[in-house]
């Protein structure tokens, strides 16, 4: 833990709605006044907005807080995912009675214990957390408890806090009734900037921080833009800071280490961390995975392209200087006069991405193997650089007579030569690319034309 790294009597940015760190700027302070003011009036039905992670449940807390300190009976319901039935038998096990078997049995039960509170002078409020889970035929019971009153005024107060799916719930055409009843409706903004930077001050004072700032103006701009002024949001960016600045050896946070928790903390860049590599290695070159990318970050995602491309030109361009130099010496002291383009097929092998098995199809099928056209269609087989897909039952020897007309150790050689991973010329696999001397292949002898006179006898069978 960094509590005694950073001097703090308790955990600043914890998840536990303790009324003690609430943050009352402007709208807090509203709300909270809304809230207590309906109640002490005996307004009935009260509501609170908030988005998530606002700090919704903290500010009824705070509210519970003080109608404790004042005598009043509270009852705090947020398990909403229930029917009517358990709705009343949650009311009734607060107050310690055993519920009855049937519905109406237990609203005689609840009344009768809210005139006892009545007669004790005593307020009865019941807080509905995370409202907006409640099905309507839920909250049409809950409107019917409002029905529980006196002449004097209701026996019931009741408050209804949730995210802004509860908005799109009451303004249902049945839910008409109910949405009337609402007198007051509170709600809670993002935080500012400024804000952001006395939240974090206020929330530190509390755990017993007592110093010079502890994030730097940067961090905190930062902070407020990542979190979108969402108090949850900020609680977690400041959490991870502490521990990696405590990881650190940092007494001061700065823009760098609230970055480094940002991205650990972006669920899209754990995703493409975790489910998917960030490169699809293969033994010629290294490419840079589409779908990670597309789930970084722009300036990472623009990073890993420059530095696959950067580390792709490097090799080529050794390569390509290496062939150049090796040709030159060729030249100025008479060697093999083929030597370069010997070098340039071994070059596309290396330096040119291999084209993949466009043909799959027809090797499934046990098809012959034949130079592979679709992406040159047109072209020479020479001009393909002599590559072709190895069918199913497939030889090396095969391959060649078909190809190349003629078959011998030294073409195997050949053959060898330009595949570098054909470790055994006599085991070759379906599917496989191979690419052929087709400067071996032995021309077709030509045949001459027939006279007229023999194309007649040769019909005739003369």
């Amino acid at each position: 833990m960094f509590l005694e790294y950073y001097n703090l009597i308790e955990q600043p940015f914890g998840v536990a709605p303790d009324p003690r760190f609430l943050f009352l700027n402007h709208t807090y302070r509203e709300a909270l006044a809304s809230l207590w003011y309906a109640i002490q009036e005996r307004r009935g039905f009260v509501m609170l907005v908030a988005q998530p992670g606002m700090g919704k449940t903290t500010l009824l807390f705070q509210v519970l807080q003080r109608l404790r300190n004042s005598a009043a009976r509270t009852v705090f319901l947020f398990q909403t995912c229930c029917d009517s039935l358990d709705l009343i038998r949650y009311l009734l096990q607060d107050l310690g009675i055993v519920p009855a078997s049937d519905l109406a049995a237990m609203h005689q039960q609840l009344n009768d214990a809210l005139v006892c509170e009545a007669r004790a002078g005593r307020q009865f409020v019941f807080v509905i957390d995370e409202a907006q889970n409640l099905s309507p035929s839920v909250l049409e019971t809950v409107r019917l408890l409002s029905d529980f009153e006196t002449s004097q005024g209701k026996l019931l107060q009741i408050i209804l806090a949730g995210q802004p799916q509860l908005l799109s719930t009451l303004m249902r055409a049945e839910m008409v009734q109910l949405r009337q009843r609402i007198s007051v409706t509170a709600s809670l903004d993002p935080l500012g900037l400024d804000e952001v930077k006395q939240y974090i001050g206020h929330r530190l004072a509390v755990a017993g921080y007592r110093g010079a700032s502890l994030f730097t103006p940067g961090a905190v701009r930062f902070i407020a833009r990542e979190s979108q002024g969402i108090p949850r949001n900020i609680n977690n960016l400041c959490f991870g800071a502490l521990s990696v600045g405590m990881a650190l050896q940092r007494k001061e946070i700065d823009r760098r280490i609230i970055d480094e928790v940002a991205a650990d903390q972006d669920l899209n860049l754990i995703k493409g961390r975790v489910t998917v590599p960030r490169f699809e290695t293969s033994s010629r070159h290294c490419k840079v995975g589409l779908q990670p990318i597309a789930l970084l970050s722009t300036r990472q995602s623009q990073s890993l392209l420059s530095r696959g491309w950067r580390n792709r030109l490097v090799r080529r361009a050794a390569f390509v200087a290496s062939v150049l130099a090796i040709i030159a010496v060729g030249l100025v002291y008479g060697m093999v006069p083929d030597v370069g383009p010997r070098l340039l097929r071994v070059y596309r092998l290396v330096a040119v991405p291999t084209v993949p098995s466009l043909k799959a199809a027809q090797v499934a099928s046990g098809r012959t193997s034949a130079p592979i056209t679709q992406a040159t269609a047109g072209l020479t087989p020479e001009a393909q650089d002599g590559m072709v897909i190895v069918a199913r039952g497939d030889t090396l020897r095969q391959i060649s007579l078909q190809h190349l007309g003629h078959y011998s150790p030294s073409v195997a050689r050949e053959i060898q030569a330009l595949n570098p991973r054909l470790v055994d010329p006599n085991h070759i696999e379906s599917g496989q690319t191979l690419r052929l001397p087709f400067e071996l292949k032995t021309p077709k002898p030509e045949v001459p034309d027939e006279s007229p006179e023999q194309r007649i006898a040769a019909v005739r069978g003369g």
